[in-house]
Protein backbone atom coordinates (compact mmCIF):
# COMPACT_ATOMS: atom_id res chain seq x y z
CA UNK A 1 0.00 0.00 0.00
CA UNK A 2 3.17 2.18 0.01
CA UNK A 3 2.32 3.44 3.80
CA UNK A 4 5.51 4.54 5.56
CA UNK A 5 6.64 2.45 8.55
CA UNK A 6 5.92 5.78 10.77
CA UNK A 7 2.60 5.43 9.41
CA UNK A 8 1.44 1.96 9.51
CA UNK A 9 -0.99 0.88 11.47
CA UNK A 10 -0.01 -1.12 14.26
CA UNK A 11 -2.01 -4.61 14.92
CA UNK A 12 -2.34 -6.45 18.79
CA UNK A 13 -3.63 -9.63 19.27
CA UNK A 14 -3.22 -12.90 21.63
CA UNK A 15 -5.40 -15.22 23.52
CA UNK A 16 -8.36 -13.76 25.07
CA UNK A 17 -7.74 -13.06 28.72
CA UNK A 18 -4.33 -12.32 28.10
CA UNK A 19 -4.01 -8.30 28.71
CA UNK A 20 -4.81 -7.13 25.52
CA UNK A 21 -7.25 -4.61 26.29
CA UNK A 22 -4.89 -3.29 29.11
CA UNK A 23 -2.11 -3.04 25.86
CA UNK A 24 -4.48 -1.35 24.06
CA UNK A 25 -6.07 1.11 26.45
CA UNK A 26 -1.97 2.06 27.43
CA UNK A 27 -1.38 3.03 24.44
CA UNK A 28 -4.36 4.96 23.52
CA UNK A 29 -3.49 6.78 26.96
CA UNK A 30 -0.90 8.35 25.59
CA UNK A 31 -0.80 11.33 22.74
CA UNK A 32 1.09 9.12 20.37
CA UNK A 33 -1.27 6.19 19.25
CA UNK A 34 -4.89 6.20 18.83
CA UNK A 35 -6.20 2.66 19.80
CA UNK A 36 -10.29 2.18 20.62
CA UNK A 37 -11.99 -0.88 21.72
CA UNK A 38 -11.86 -3.71 18.98
CA UNK A 39 -13.41 -3.82 15.69
CA UNK A 40 -13.24 -7.70 15.55
CA UNK A 41 -13.77 -7.26 11.51
CA UNK A 42 -10.08 -7.61 10.98
CA UNK A 43 -9.57 -11.58 11.40
CA UNK A 44 -12.78 -12.08 9.34
CA UNK A 45 -11.45 -9.94 6.79
CA UNK A 46 -7.92 -11.75 6.68
CA UNK A 47 -9.45 -15.31 6.84
CA UNK A 48 -11.70 -14.18 3.75
CA UNK A 49 -8.50 -13.19 2.15
CA UNK A 50 -6.92 -16.22 2.64
CA UNK A 51 -10.12 -17.85 1.08
CA UNK A 52 -10.21 -16.30 -1.94
CA UNK A 53 -6.12 -16.76 -2.68
CA UNK A 54 -6.39 -20.61 -1.67
CA UNK A 55 -9.74 -20.91 -4.39
CA UNK A 56 -10.51 -18.33 -6.00
CA UNK A 57 -7.96 -16.28 -7.32
CA UNK A 58 -6.88 -18.27 -10.36
CA UNK A 59 -10.37 -17.71 -11.36
CA UNK A 60 -10.19 -14.65 -10.41
CA UNK A 61 -6.83 -13.38 -12.29
CA UNK A 62 -8.15 -15.52 -15.45
CA UNK A 63 -11.82 -13.83 -15.16
CA UNK A 64 -11.13 -10.11 -13.98
CA UNK A 65 -7.65 -9.55 -14.17
CA UNK A 66 -7.07 -9.69 -10.66
CA UNK A 67 -3.09 -10.23 -9.46
CA UNK A 68 -2.32 -11.38 -6.32
CA UNK A 69 -0.86 -7.91 -5.38
CA UNK A 70 -4.02 -6.39 -6.23
CA UNK A 71 -5.94 -8.08 -4.62
CA UNK A 72 -3.50 -7.77 -1.76
CA UNK A 73 -4.25 -3.83 -1.90
CA UNK A 74 -8.02 -4.17 -2.10
CA UNK A 75 -7.88 -6.14 1.18
CA UNK A 76 -5.64 -3.73 2.79
CA UNK A 77 -7.97 -0.98 1.61
CA UNK A 78 -10.88 -1.78 2.74
CA UNK A 79 -9.25 -2.83 6.38
CA UNK A 80 -7.65 0.92 6.27
CA UNK A 81 -11.01 2.05 6.01
CA UNK A 82 -12.08 0.61 9.35
CA UNK A 83 -9.17 1.92 10.45
CA UNK A 84 -9.60 5.32 9.55
CA UNK A 85 -13.25 5.65 10.88
CA UNK A 86 -11.83 3.95 13.99
CA UNK A 87 -8.74 6.74 14.40
CA UNK A 88 -11.37 9.47 15.38
CA UNK A 89 -9.89 11.89 12.65
CA UNK A 90 -6.60 12.65 14.60
CA UNK A 91 -4.08 12.34 12.03
CA UNK A 92 -1.52 13.58 14.82
CA UNK A 93 -2.20 9.92 16.31
CA UNK A 94 -0.84 6.92 15.00
CA UNK A 95 -3.77 3.96 14.60
CA UNK A 96 -3.58 0.77 16.20
CA UNK A 97 -6.13 -2.16 16.71
CA UNK A 98 -6.65 -4.55 19.21
CA UNK A 99 -9.11 -7.88 18.32
CA UNK A 100 -7.58 -10.65 20.51
CA UNK A 101 -7.61 -12.98 17.00
CA UNK A 102 -5.47 -10.83 15.05
CA UNK A 103 -2.65 -13.07 16.43
CA UNK A 104 -4.13 -15.85 14.51
CA UNK A 105 -3.88 -13.75 11.37
CA UNK A 106 -0.20 -12.31 11.66
CA UNK A 107 0.92 -13.47 8.68
CA UNK A 108 -1.47 -12.55 5.91
CA UNK A 109 -1.62 -9.02 8.16
CA UNK A 110 2.16 -9.04 7.53
CA UNK A 111 1.14 -9.81 3.91
CA UNK A 112 -0.78 -6.85 3.74
CA UNK A 113 1.06 -4.62 5.82
CA UNK A 114 4.79 -5.00 5.21
CA UNK A 115 5.64 -2.08 7.39
CA UNK A 116 2.91 -2.41 9.93
CA UNK A 117 4.34 -3.47 13.76
CA UNK A 118 2.47 -7.00 15.08
CA UNK A 119 2.07 -6.95 18.74
CA UNK A 120 1.63 -9.84 20.72
CA UNK A 121 0.05 -9.91 23.97
CA UNK A 122 1.14 -13.38 26.08
CA UNK A 123 0.01 -14.59 29.65
CA UNK A 124 0.73 -17.95 31.65
CA UNK A 125 -1.95 -20.19 30.20
CA UNK A 126 -3.33 -21.09 33.14
CA UNK A 127 -4.12 -18.00 34.36
CA UNK A 128 -5.71 -17.23 31.07
CA UNK A 129 -7.82 -20.44 31.64
CA UNK A 130 -8.67 -19.50 34.94
CA UNK A 131 -10.38 -15.87 33.36
CA UNK A 132 -11.96 -17.33 30.65
CA UNK A 133 -13.67 -20.08 32.80
CA UNK A 134 -14.94 -17.07 35.09
CA UNK A 135 -16.86 -15.65 31.65
CA UNK A 136 -20.38 -16.09 30.66
CA UNK A 137 -19.94 -15.20 26.89
CA UNK A 138 -22.87 -17.15 24.75
CA UNK A 139 -22.39 -18.99 21.33
CA UNK A 140 -25.04 -16.90 19.37
CA UNK A 141 -25.40 -20.00 16.97
CA UNK A 142 -26.39 -22.57 19.43
CA UNK A 143 -27.36 -20.44 22.42
CA UNK A 144 -25.10 -22.16 24.95
CA UNK A 145 -21.85 -20.81 26.74
CA UNK A 146 -18.71 -21.26 24.57
CA UNK A 147 -16.67 -24.08 24.98
CA UNK A 148 -13.95 -21.70 26.34
CA UNK A 149 -15.82 -20.65 29.11
CA UNK A 150 -16.91 -24.54 30.87
CA UNK A 151 -14.29 -26.69 29.19
CA UNK A 152 -10.46 -26.30 30.60
CA UNK A 153 -9.57 -28.58 27.93
CA UNK A 154 -10.75 -25.89 25.42
CA UNK A 155 -9.81 -22.68 26.68
CA UNK A 156 -5.95 -24.22 26.98
CA UNK A 157 -6.14 -25.25 23.11
CA UNK A 158 -7.17 -22.01 22.33
CA UNK A 159 -4.53 -20.13 24.42
CA UNK A 160 -2.13 -22.77 22.70
CA UNK A 161 -2.93 -21.76 19.09
CA UNK A 162 -2.39 -17.77 20.17
CA UNK A 163 0.68 -18.63 21.74
CA UNK A 164 1.74 -20.68 18.73
CA UNK A 165 0.68 -18.11 16.36
CA UNK A 166 2.79 -15.58 17.55
CA UNK A 167 5.77 -17.79 18.02
CA UNK A 168 5.61 -18.85 14.06
CA UNK A 169 6.12 -14.85 13.68
CA UNK A 170 9.66 -14.94 16.00
CA UNK A 171 11.50 -14.22 12.83
CA UNK A 172 9.64 -10.98 12.01
CA UNK A 173 11.64 -7.84 13.10
CA UNK A 174 8.60 -5.93 13.52
CA UNK A 175 7.36 -8.61 16.00
CA UNK A 176 7.21 -7.38 19.58
CA UNK A 177 5.83 -9.53 22.71
CA UNK A 178 4.64 -7.80 25.29
CA UNK A 179 4.50 -10.47 28.44
CA UNK A 180 1.77 -9.25 30.78
CA UNK A 181 3.32 -10.69 33.43
CA UNK A 182 5.98 -8.12 32.89
CA UNK A 183 3.68 -5.35 32.19
CA UNK A 184 1.61 -5.17 35.35
CA UNK A 185 5.37 -5.76 36.97
CA UNK A 186 7.31 -3.07 35.59
CA UNK A 187 5.22 -1.28 33.33
CA UNK A 188 7.80 1.91 32.69
CA UNK A 189 10.15 -0.86 31.11
CA UNK A 190 7.39 -2.80 29.63
CA UNK A 191 6.27 0.28 27.61
CA UNK A 192 9.55 1.65 27.10
CA UNK A 193 10.51 -0.94 25.49
CA UNK A 194 7.09 -1.41 23.58
CA UNK A 195 7.16 2.29 22.55
CA UNK A 196 10.61 1.65 20.85
CA UNK A 197 10.02 -1.20 18.74
CA UNK A 198 6.80 0.73 17.24
CA UNK A 199 9.43 3.23 15.88
CA UNK A 200 7.80 5.85 18.72
CA UNK A 201 8.81 8.39 21.62
CA UNK A 202 7.62 6.93 24.62
CA UNK A 203 4.94 8.98 26.25
CA UNK A 204 4.79 8.83 30.30
CA UNK A 205 0.88 9.29 29.74
CA UNK A 206 0.41 5.80 28.51
CA UNK A 207 1.27 4.62 32.26
CA UNK A 208 -1.55 6.60 33.60
CA UNK A 209 -4.13 4.72 31.59
CA UNK A 210 -6.93 4.17 34.50
CA UNK A 211 -7.49 8.18 34.21
CA UNK A 212 -8.53 7.87 30.20
CA UNK A 213 -9.89 4.30 30.10
CA UNK A 214 -13.89 4.18 29.53
CA UNK A 215 -14.73 0.65 30.24
CA UNK A 216 -18.30 1.92 28.54
CA UNK A 217 -16.83 2.52 24.96
CA UNK A 218 -16.23 -1.03 23.90
CA UNK A 219 -19.05 -3.38 24.03
CA UNK A 220 -16.81 -6.63 23.09
CA UNK A 221 -14.08 -6.09 25.92
CA UNK A 222 -15.91 -8.15 28.90
CA UNK A 223 -12.08 -7.16 31.06
CA UNK A 224 -12.83 -3.19 30.60
CA UNK A 225 -14.22 -2.93 34.54
CA UNK A 226 -10.73 -4.86 35.54
CA UNK A 227 -8.38 -2.67 33.43
CA UNK A 228 -10.45 1.03 34.26
CA UNK A 229 -8.62 0.07 37.36
CA UNK A 230 -5.12 1.25 38.48
CA UNK A 231 -2.33 -1.34 37.50
CA UNK A 232 -1.40 -4.63 40.12
CA UNK A 233 -0.17 -7.90 39.99
CA UNK A 234 -3.29 -9.69 41.81
CA UNK A 235 -4.27 -11.39 38.63
CA UNK A 236 -0.72 -13.02 38.36
CA UNK A 237 -0.42 -16.86 39.53
CA UNK A 238 -4.68 -16.86 39.79
CA UNK A 239 -4.37 -19.87 38.53
CA UNK A 240 -3.33 -21.72 41.99
CA UNK A 241 -6.21 -19.94 43.96
CA UNK A 242 -8.80 -20.35 41.09
CA UNK A 243 -7.88 -23.88 39.24
CA UNK A 244 -9.04 -27.26 40.62
CA UNK A 245 -6.43 -29.96 40.98
CA UNK A 246 -8.47 -31.95 38.27
CA UNK A 247 -8.73 -28.45 36.42
CA UNK A 248 -5.07 -28.01 36.26
CA UNK A 249 -4.31 -31.32 35.16
CA UNK A 250 -6.27 -31.03 32.63
CA UNK A 251 -5.12 -27.89 31.65
CA UNK A 252 -1.12 -28.71 31.93
CA UNK A 253 -1.81 -31.69 29.74
CA UNK A 254 -2.74 -29.77 27.19
CA UNK A 255 0.11 -26.72 27.72
CA UNK A 256 2.48 -27.80 29.45
CA UNK A 257 5.55 -27.77 26.76
CA UNK A 258 4.47 -24.57 25.59
CA UNK A 259 4.15 -23.08 29.49
CA UNK A 260 8.23 -24.69 29.90
CA UNK A 261 9.24 -22.77 26.77
CA UNK A 262 8.00 -19.45 27.88
CA UNK A 263 9.42 -20.18 30.98
CA UNK A 264 6.27 -20.38 33.35
CA UNK A 265 6.77 -22.38 36.20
Amino acid sequence: MGVSASQAPIFIGGAPRSGTTLVRAMLNASGRVRCGPELRVIPALCHLAGQIRASALPVLQRQAGLTPQRMDDLFAETISGFLDGAGGGDPSRRVAEKTPANVLHFPTLRQLFPESPLVAVVRDGRDVVASLLDCDWMDARTGRPMDIVVDPAAAARLWLRSVEASEAMARDPRLHVVRYEGLVASPGDALEALFNRLGEPFDAAALDHARVFDPAAGQNETSAARVSQPLDTASVGRWRRDLTRDQLRTVEAVIAPALDRLGYE
